[in-house]
């Protein structure tokens, strides 16, 4: 089978999972993997799954080959109901030194999908428990508030290591190659990796302790502050591009949950609001729903943020 029929092969795959909203157990293992395969085809990894079976202990063996080493290594790992291994992972950390391929806008967009979807029912799950464990310490049960403590820890393990490996996988190989690329598009998955990154230190501040959550906040800023200098500079993204909308959006958000400074994310979504506004005529029919679906997140929270700080003010 050609590689371009094993890479579509794959990206069909992952976009399955993705429709279907299965991203946990098996599932999340097989919609990692088919988005790793998509991505590497090019770069001459070729996966072999000698063994798979999630029911009775899930033991895989993966062998990887390459086309620029004469190697292979056998690495065999076991599958938890908490926490998938992510094959994805060392198949990026296995190519971080093959620069001769980069990734499509939709395979780069399925991991993102892929990884947004498998934090996002753990930071549910945290948010949902951490209002229960108050609850039941307002009311003096603190054997059931025991309990829910130790069960929202390991939401928090697996929340670390879900995040720490994508970070990983940003920081040592997409953000770098995709810093050297020439391509015309370069700027905009420069900024969409940085703005990625920027998400998942979020994350992690958003359920750590001192000091844990204010290192994690620092990264997050200054993963969005660089997004923000390649979106904004010569060669950069138009206000109303979707990711760069994106990006004011989320990095808004982190002013206002995680440094607690509601007027500084006031400023930035408005800014990006009305900058948009103004160049809307650059607005091409393939991004108008995804931009104008942000820009009206943006004017969501801008109302509600500004509403919360006149009522302090009133006070």
């Amino acid at each position: 089978m050609s590689e371009l029929t094993e890479r579509s092969k794959c990206v069909f795959q992952a976009k399955l999972a993705e429709q279907a909203e299965r991203y946990d157990g098996t599932t999340t293992i097989t919609f990692r993997f088919m988005c790793a395969c998509a991505l590497f085809t090019r770069a001459r990894v070729y996966i072999f799954v000698l063994n798979w079976n999630h029911q009775i202990g899930s033991f895989c063996s993966i062998i990887f080959s390459f086309k620029r080493a004469s190697f292979g290594c056998v690495y065999t790992c076991k599958e938890t109901n908490t926490i998938a291994f992510s094959i994805l992972t060392i198949l990026l950390t296995q190519c971080r030194d093959d620069r001769g391929f980069e990734e499509t806008v939709e395979e780069r967009n399925l991991l993102s999908v892929g990884y947004k979807n498998f934090v996002g029912s753990r930071r549910a799950s945290w948010r949902i428990l951490s209002a229960l464990e108050d609850k039941e310490k307002t009311k003096g049960r603190d054997e059931n508030a025991a309990k829910i403590t130790d069960y929202r820890s390991k939401v928090e393990e697996e929340l670390e290591k879900i995040c720490a490996e994508i970070i990983d996988t940003l920081k040592e190989s997409l953000i770098p190659r995709m810093e050297k690329s020439e391509s015309a598009d370069a700027a905009e998955t420069s900024v969409f990796y940085h703005k990625m990154s920027g998400d998942y230190y979020r994350y992690l501040s958003e359920f750590r302790a001192s000091p844990g959550r204010e290192e994690a906040g620092e990264k997050a800023c200054e993963s969005y502050e660089k997004a923000s200098e390649i979106a904004s500079g010569k060669n950069g993204l138009h206000p109303t591009h979707p990711t760069r909308l994106g990006l004011a959006l989320n990095y808004s958000v982190f002013h206002y949950e995680i440094s607690n400074d509601p007027t500084k994310a006031c400023a930035l979504a408005r800014t990006a609001f009305d900058e948009a506004i103004t160049d809307l005529d650059t607005l091409d029919d393939e991004s108008y729903k995804d931009s104008t679906l942000i820009m009206q997140l943006l004017r969501d929270n801008l109302t509600l943020w500004t509403s919360e700080l006149a009522d302090e003010e009133g006070e």
